[in-house]
């Protein structure tokens, strides 16, 4: 159903940019935004909830915003994450679990989704130095060292890179993540991929549909993705190089923003992309289309009452989720007949 109802984006007047793009397509999906009530009537701009905090609208918001012909999308804040000095980074989520990284003093900390709790942190220790862990995206895989395991390997994307004999490397690091019957926590190292030649700033996106591993990185100021054979996890490091690419596609981004944390859904890569300040950095919600190379939609965050840097991107329930550093959002995208269209 899921591919489907994504398909028949197309149909509904999904607008989309070209791989080679530039200032001059800014107009194709730097869109009018408008507000609108739940059943689809329009309402001026205007009208907006000007109760805005640091990070949001109001805990009660759930506006409705026309995004671009047949596309609506309205949010609502789910959770409050604990206060943190350390800087919020990418998550994932697994059954029940949210695992929230941070990029210094590495860690994860560890929720209940369903009743919203805090239930412990994992301490990085490995590799040395946990400071070069940043964190940016964290996906889980689905592969376990053990058929016991309950989470299947955790992939984290360090970011940062070393020159090994005039390559630049960047590092994947994949974990195993265990819990005992008090819901204690601990996390062991089991491969270290190594980017070969890929340059940073890199991001490693698990695809399990089709055991894939999609690497994003940024050659000659462009946007570019690649997918490679996902390593087995029992064959211990492994380095992957840009010979071993299945297939990739690039494209020039025509706004400036730093992308943040990734995941693959059903041929999609969903990522969020900004810094703290909207005046230099767009703040956006993104879909690539990975069978087309194309960026299928951007919604500016900030045009639909967000404001700050939004860190992490995962699903929960088969629901759409968006993190800042203290709030975590609940999104939906439909068409105006109320249909899921993510």
């Amino acid at each position: 159903m899921r591919r489907f109802v994504f398909l028949s984006l197309f149909m509904l007047g999904f607008s989309f940019i070209s791989c080679s793009g530039g200032e001059d397509i800014l107009e194709e999906y730097m869109i009018e935004i408008e507000r609108a009530d739940t059943t689809g009537y329009y309402k001026n701009k205007s009208n907006q909830n000007d109760s805005t905090s640091s990070e949001g609208t109001s805990d009660d918001d759930n506006s409705v915003y026309k995004i671009k012909d047949n596309i609506y999308v309205s949010y609502k804040k789910y959770m409050t994450l604990s206060p943190s000095t350390n800087s919020v980074q990418g998550a994932a989520c697994f059954d029940k679990y949210l695992f929230q990284g941070y990029g210094s003093n590495s860690r994860f900390e560890i929720y209940n989704l369903e009743t919203k709790e805090h239930l412990g942190k994992i301490d990085i220790t490995e590799p040395e130095p946990n400071s070069k862990i940043h964190a940016n995206s964290l996906c889980f895989g689905n592969q376990r060292v053990s058929p016991d395991d309950f989470f299947p390997v955790l992939y984290v994307s360090s970011g940062y890179t070393t020159n090994i004999n005039g390559y630049q490397c960047s590092y994947l690091y994949v974990y195993r993540i265990l819990k005992d019957d008090n819901e204690v926590f601990s996390a062991k190292l089991v491969q270290t991929i190594t980017l070969k030649g890929f340059v940073a700033w890199t991001e490693g996106i698990p695809d399990n549909d089709n055991n894939l591993l999609w690497i994003k990185y940024q050659p000659n100021g462009t946007y570019a993705y690649a997918s490679l054979n996902m390593p087995r996890v029992e064959d211990g490091d492994v380095t992957l190089k840009e010979s071993e690419i299945i297939r990739n596609f690039s494209f020039v981004q025509p706004f400036k923003s730093s992308n943040q944390g990734h995941i693959y859904h059903d041929n999609m890569i969903l990522l969020v992309s900004g810094g703290s300040n909207p005046n230099t950095e767009k703040q956006a919600f993104i879909i690539i289309n990975t069978l087309t190379g194309k960026q299928e939609l951007v919604v500016d965050l900030n045009e639909i009452g967000l404001s700050g840097e939004p860190e992490s991107i995962f699903f929960y329930k088969d629901s759409l989720m968006i993190g800042y550093s203290s709030r975590i959002y609940k999104f939906n995208i439909r068409n105006s007949s109320g249909d899921k269209l993510i």
